[in-house]
């Protein structure tokens, strides 16, 4: 049964936050991941034992995308929560045997306005466990070594960041101020032929304070220096052209 949201919890976000998996249907969801991804398929379903929203097709996709990067490719992640989609991308990782998941999260319970109330909600009144709870669940998935985390938001851990990016997920702040500052910080390390990966970004999707991904993603497909857009759910990749330099043109600012 799903919990009430507290007071004041709008209806858009419940429907957009939804809930986790429900553990009795986690026997039945690891059969069918295994026979529909083969071995990736392990890595979908533990993703599943973790609260969180990338599930289904974008879940199956980002996975795939991952496994597909090249020998030790680079993974930065803005936004873990409790690592739903960190397993899926360190999952991929460990499979292919190389590489490794660059984990950037404040672990404070803090965001976009829209998403706060949801994060406190399940975190509960202790939000000082966040971090501990999320590397436990990487621990429980077996994927721990291949994930680096560092604790602070998006465009702190870029002024230190050196190395080039093979894959950027941006699923952190959601408000067009928080994904312009972590746009405008992490993408000019991303290599040609990278790939980009916008969470809640479907077209045309407008929520208050919660609507970058989707304004970025929608500026972006205009722009030469992105192509091979691809819409799976709410999630939206794009990779970046060999032929463009990175230089944060085309991202969307609020007027």
């Amino acid at each position: 049964m799903r919990r009430a949201g507290p007071p004041g919890r709008s209806t858009a976000q419940r429907e957009l936050y939804g809930a986790p998996d429900p553990v009795w249907m986690l026997p039945m969801h690891l059969r069918s991941d295994l026979i529909r991804m083969g071995r990736l398929g392990w890595t979908m379903w533990q993703s599943r034992r973790v609260t969180g929203w990338t599930r289904g097709e974008e879940a199956a996709r980002l996975a795939q995308v991952a496994y597909e990067l090249g020998e030790n490719a680079t993974i930065v992640e803005i936004g873990s929560f409790l690592g739903c989609s960190t397993i899926l991308l360190a999952g991929a990782r460990k499979l292919r045997g190389s590489g490794k998941v660059h984990s950037v999260d404040p672990f404070d319970v803090s965001g976009d306005s829209f998403s706060v109330p949801v994060y406190e909600e399940i975190v509960g009144p202790r939000p000082a466990t966040l971090r501990s709870r999320f590397e436990r669940n990487l621990s429980r998935a077996g994927i721990r070594r291949w994930v680096e985390i560092h604790q602070g938001r998006a465009a702190e851990v870029a002024r230190s960041w050196e190395s080039r990016v093979d894959l950027l997920f941006l699923d952190g702040d959601q408000s067009m101020e928080g994904v312009q500052a972590a746009y405008d910080a992490w993408s000019p390390f991303l290599l040609p032929g990278a790939v980009l990966v916008l969470h809640n970004s479907r077209p045309g999707y407008r929520r208050e304070t919660h609507d970058g991904h989707a304004r970025l993603a929608e500026a972006l497909v205009r722009t030469p220096e992105y192509g091979n857009v691809e819409h799976v759910g709410s999630t939206t990749f794009l990779q970046k052209r060999p032929t463009v330099s990175a230089s944060g043109a085309g991202a969307p600012r609020r007027a």
